[in-house]
């Protein structure tokens, strides 16, 4: 899959991440510089992409569809192998909520639209919390054990790829990643993150 004109993988060692280890695949495309909108175009595309619900009917949610729709065409110029799921990271809200954001479920729908490539839904928070990036607190795998809940796939794929927006710690991936296993014991699990803001 590694293509570096799109992607940078993350090196555990060299870009802190305490909780991966040298066998965990997980790329990234930009790297979130701190401060505020205007600091890089990482900075502007998490801005966009995480714009509430609440702005649908309003002229900005033009640039949270064209976040969608970069994100999406930057894994469609990805190579991928045939026997691989595209898997959406799971948000702080359930499906059923009135403040869920499909935003990571959209992108993978355009990716199948246009390559083909399968795409799943198994992955879910069990009940609504709030936002990780709002909560204070050491971020760690054991924190997030228990928060969400993963449907094993009916046609078992060789690798699946985690798609989610922003890697911070790492620690989602460790507990998705755990949860797929769990299941699935001889699955690759990679990850295919937009931006990478190392904490």
């Amino acid at each position: 899959m590694y293509n570096d004109r799109l992607w940078t993988r993350i090196e555990p060692l060299l870009h802190g991440f305490q909780y991966l280890s040298e066998q965990d695949d997980i790329y990234y495309r930009l790297e979130y510089r701190e401060g505020g909108y205007q600091e890089s175009p990482a900075n502007q595309w998490v801005f966009n992409y995480k714009k509430g619900i609440e702005h649908r009917n309003e002229k900005q949610w033009y640039y949270k569809e064209k976040a969608i729709k970069d994100f999406a065409d930057l894994i469609i110029q990805t190579p991928i192998e045939d026997s691989s799921v595209l898997l959406a990271g799971a948000t702080s809200k359930r499906r059923n909520s009135l403040s869920f954001d499909s935003r990571n479920e959209d992108v993978l729908k355009i990716v199948e639209r246009e390559r083909g490539i399968s795409i799943s839904f198994n992955l879910e928070v069990i009940q609504d919390i709030e936002p990780i990036h709002n909560q204070i607190g050491y971020r760690s795998p054991e924190n997030l054990r228990g928060l969400y809940t993963f449907a094993p796939f009916e046609n078992v794929p060789a690798v699946v790829y985690i798609v989610d927006d922003v890697i911070t710690s790492a620690s989602h991936f460790v507990v998705w990643r755990d949860l797929i296993h769990k299941e699935h014991p001889g699955v690759e699990v990679r990850g295919l993150y937009c931006i990478l803001r190392p904490k």
